[in-house]
């Protein structure tokens, strides 16, 4: 039975934009990320692991979608590029141990979070602690409930991600852009923090939001 996600991917779904978020190539261009390992967190086809290898990460990508991987694997050899994809469902423990990933210095989600169901965000976090370390960059860009147009993922509440991730991440940025589709969010953590408090810095950009953490 062919999924939804893989039905998305048959054919080119409104998000899969073929290039990066200008948030994460303003850092890598300001040099804030430099290359390490990193790991896409809802890969789709690739764009941002193939985009990151190319600047000299060390890329890996994971998503639920068996097309999208197939997609991504051809996108990387088209470009040249080295980096590694899987196929599993990030929530799902016994998938993630299954595999075997190490430990990455940056984690990226570019919309996955914001499509889970309440279940899942509530693993999601182990999933987290899972693949980072002291010290692990975390990046996160998500809808905000109820500022779409009524279709597509669920979205995030305002204070959502700040409740879900503050006791093992540190908020460092968060910023709000207006969208044709909504409001998005971008926040950048560091983690793992012991505290259970979270330092946040917020910076209200016209027309944009951005959050930014980190863990210690």
């Amino acid at each position: 039975m062919v999924s939804f996600w893989d039905l998305a991917y048959i054919f080119r779904p409104p998000w899969d934009t073929d290039e990066p978020p200008v948030q994460l190539t303003e850092l890598i261009e300001q040099e804030k990320l430099k290359p390490c390992r990193v790991l896409d967190i809802g890969c789709g086809t690739g764009t941002n692991v193939v985009y990151l290898a190319s600047r000299g990460f060390d890329a890996f990508g994971l998503d639920i979608s068996r097309v999208a991987i197939r997609k991504a694997k051809s996108k990387a050899a088209r470009d040249n590029v080295n980096c590694r994809f899987y196929r599993l469902d990030f929530t799902d423990p016994r998938e993630l141990a299954s595999v075997g990933l190490p430990k990455f210095e940056l984690l990226m989600d570019n919309g996955c979070y914001h499509s889970l169901s309440p279940v899942e965000r509530n693993r999601y976090p182990a999933s987290l602690l899972r693949v980072s370390h002291v010290g692990t960059s975390y990046l996160l860009w998500c809808f905000l409930r109820g500022s779409g147009p009524g279709f597509g993922p669920p979205g995030v509440d305002r204070g959502e991600v700040e409740g879900r991730f503050s006791k093992n991440f540190r908020v460092l940025e968060q910023r709000e852009l207006e969208t044709s589709s909504g409001t998005f969010s971008f926040s950048r953590w560091t983690g793992r923090v012991e505290s259970t408090k979270p330092i946040i810095s917020v910076t209200k950009v016209t027309k944009c939001s951005n959050l930014c953490c980190t863990v210690r």
